[in-house]
């Protein structure tokens, strides 16, 4: 055999094995993509009729997840709606064998939950007032059982900065009661009590970014303390790091319990979360005197006070940028104020009476133009007694998304 004769036959296995060896990478999955922007499609089945909409979540633009109620044969059921084109098309997922409450009821003797928070396409949790997680984007999910707390806890909050899952647990029936704060790393799901030391509060709220978490902390003081006289506090720790720092943001006048807190992107030329804070005032006749400050050092807050309308009793607030805020609030109506110059002037952006002042939840931006949020509750598959709510232009104007 010539040299030539041999160059030609080893091209020709090389060729083969080139041929062989590509479509065995493919099906092996080997990329050079993220995994978590991994995009599942196995579980995906046909929404069922009459979905109503209770939670949503956002991973990225274009994922996103919504916990609901739907008609299943034979009869309602929990349901999971997942979107993969901005919310243009939704398919189902698997949810577990469990029903769908509202946040803070008591709890019933069957296994509920009323909201849903995913990390990835694959990691997501469906809590209060049990917990379910799954890893494998619905295919199967797992009750979590929290282990060191008394009988009647619940799942109170649960969020996430991308690195560690953050839940606090409470009893909504006990007041007051110690709240307990426990941390899984993002998407394994094995949650450990937090030993951290919170001398003037106990954790009652989470905001989380990719650049850290905030811990709303209410004083409840003692059982003779008067609900006046509570006062809030927050702490704060940097993703990836271990140790919560207080911080002194602070409303007018002082942190009222339990306030309002948003984490947005850090400033320019910062690393640092900003810190936006939504105060309430005194209320009555369905309005209330609302402010909204901001920190972009978390140690001091804005001179600038920006005022919100009075419509509505405050109870939910989001921003991405620090830029676009938006605030929530209800009472006979519905009211989403948003601002895209930090609070110098505020836009109506919605005001309805559809639902006799339901409250407005699970406000969020996925990136400083796109936003969701859900008004009402899903209390009857086909019953329309809540919508969901998309923004595309920073919030000035939203559409509610059909399924």
């Amino acid at each position: 055999m010539t040299k030539r004769s041999r160059i030609i036959i080893w091209s020709i296995v090389a060729g083969l094995v080139v041929l062989v060896a590509a479509p065995i990478a493919i099906t092996l999955g080997f990329s050079t993509t993220n995994p978590k922007s991994t995009i599942a499609t196995k579980v995906a089945s046909a929404l069922p009729s009459g979905f109503q909409p209770e939670s949503a979540s956002f991973v990225s633009s274009q994922t996103g997840f919504v916990l609901g109620i739907a008609n299943c044969p034979p009869g309602p059921c929990l349901t999971i709606a997942r979107t993969q084109d901005g919310g243009t098309t939704w398919t189902s997922i698997p949810a577990p064998n469990a029903s769908l409450t509202r946040p803070g009821d008591p709890k019933s003797s069957t296994d509920s939950v009323s909201k849903i928070r995913f990390l990835t396409i694959n990691d997501g949790y469906l809590f209060g007032p049990d917990l379910y997680a799954t890893h494998d984007g619905g295919t199967t999910w797992r009750k979590i059982i929290l282990l060191g707390i008394a009988t009647g806890y619940q799942v109170m909050s649960l969020e996430t900065d991308g690195n560690d899952t953050y839940l606090i647990a409470g009893n909504p029936n006990v007041s007051p009661s110690p709240n307990y704060l426990f941390i899984s790393r993002a998407t394994r799901g094995i949650f450990v009590k937090s030993k951290s030391v919170f001398p003037t509060g106990t954790p009652t709220q989470i905001s989380a970014n990719p650049y850290g978490a905030v811990l709303a902390a209410n004083n409840h003081g003692s059982v003779l303390t008067p609900i006046s006289a509570q006062i809030g506090t927050l702490y704060y720790q940097a993703t990836g790091t271990t140790t919560w720092t207080r911080i002194k943001a602070r409303c007018p006048g002082g942190l009222s319990a339990n306030p309002l807190v948003a984490l947005a992107t850090p400033a320019l030329a910062s690393s640092t979360p900003q810190l936006i804070l939504g105060c309430g005032g005194s209320a009555g006749a369905g309005s209330q005197e609302k402010t909204v400050v901001k920190s972009g050092d978390l140690k001091t807050t804005s001179p600038a006070i920006a005022r919100p309308p009075l419509g509505g009793i405050l109870e939910a607030i989001a921003s991405p940028d620090g830029k676009t805020i938006a605030v929530g609030a209800s009472s006979g109506a519905t009211f989403l104020y948003v601002s895209i110059d930090s609070g110098t002037t505020w836009t109506t952006a919605i005001s309805d009476s559809t639902f006799g002042g339901a409250p407005i939840h699970d406000l969020g931006f996925t990136t400083p133009t796109q936003g969701f949020a859900v008004i009402g509750h899903a209390t009857t598959a086909g019953t329309r007694t809540s919508i969901f709510l998309m923004t595309h232009d920073q919030g000035i104007s939203w559409s509610e998304v059909p399924f």
